[in-house]
């Protein structure tokens, strides 16, 4: 029996020409991949990682607004060919970034926790108790 295909790791220069387009010629190249992802005749994963480096980008190169980064993303993470085993960590953590002004690694880090039931070890009491994610100091 043939194994699954694991799908492609995809890096942070590749998402931003296709949301950005500020290289044509490789923004026609990201294009043309993110098509074959949304359809589903590609599998990319987007790793946490990299997520957190083109919200850093976007918001502080690009100076694209956080609720604008959150919705970009989101609708990526929704086309057919994304996959990958923390896809709903991320996306929740997305919208927590989204409807709060904290950090994408907190918001990620308080989604993981809550996934797998789990505490957070942290001095940030504050964002954490706005995240509703149980922690305590070290």
């Amino acid at each position: 029996m043939p194994q699954p295909k694991k799908p492609h790791l995809i890096d942070t220069n590749v998402l931003l020409r296709y949301l950005i387009g500020d290289d044509p010629h490789h923004a026609e190249k990201a294009t043309s991949l993110m098509e074959r992802v949304e359809a589903g005749t590609e599998d990319i994963e987007i790793a946490p990682m990299i997520v957190a480096e083109m919200i850093w980008t976007l918001e502080k190169f690009y100076e694209v607004p956080r609720n604008e980064i959150a919705q970009k993303l989101m609708a990526i993470f929704g086309f057919k060919g994304v996959k990958g085993p923390e896809k709903t960590i991320i996306l929740i953590a997305l919208r927590s970034f989204a409807s709060t002004k904290i950090d994408f690694v907190d918001c990620y880090l308080a989604s993981r926790a809550k996934e797998q039931n789990s505490l957070v070890y942290t001095f940030d009491k504050k964002d954490f108790s706005r995240l509703n994610t149980r922690w305590e100091s070290p």
